[in-house]
C-alpha cells in the first residue's frame, strides 16, 4: 500500500510541475524556481516514506496538497512570490520530521 500512495503523490507533483511549465508561458515571473526546489525536497523526504509514522506520512500529504493547490494563503500562479508560502509549509514539514 505504501508503494501506491507514493506513487500517487509523485503523479500529483509531476502533474504540478507540467501544469507550472505550462503557466510560465504566460507569466514569465511565476516563482517556479522556488515551486521546484520545494518539489525537489519533498521527492527526497518521499524515498523515506516507510520510515514515517502515520501521522508524518499525513504531514507529509498535507504539504504535497498544500503546494499543488494554487489558490491557498497567496496565489502561486499570480504573484513572483506565490511559493514563499508553500516553502514556509515545506520548512514546517522538515522541521517536524527532524530535517531541520
Amino acid at each position: 500500500m505504501a508503494d501506491d500512495e507514493v506513487a500517487v503523490l509523485r503523479e500529483a507533483l509531476s502533474a504540478h510541475r507540467s501544469m507550472l511549465m505550462g503557466a510560465l508561458h504566460s507569466n514569465e515571473q511565476l516563482d517556479i524556481d522556488r515551486a521546484f526546489q520545494i518539489h525537489a525536497g519533498i521527492s527526497r523526504i518521499l524515498t523515506h516514506w516507510d520510515e514515517f509514522t502515520a501521522g508524518q506520512q499525513r504531514e507529509v500529504v498535507s504539504t504535497v496538497e498544500y503546494l499543488i493547490n494554487t489558490d491557498d494563503d497567496e496565489n502561486d500562479l499570480q504573484s513572483p512570490n506565490g511559493f514563499l508560502d508553500d516553502l514556509d509549509k515545506y520548512h514546517e514539514l522538515q522541521v517536524s520530521l527532524g530535517y531541520a
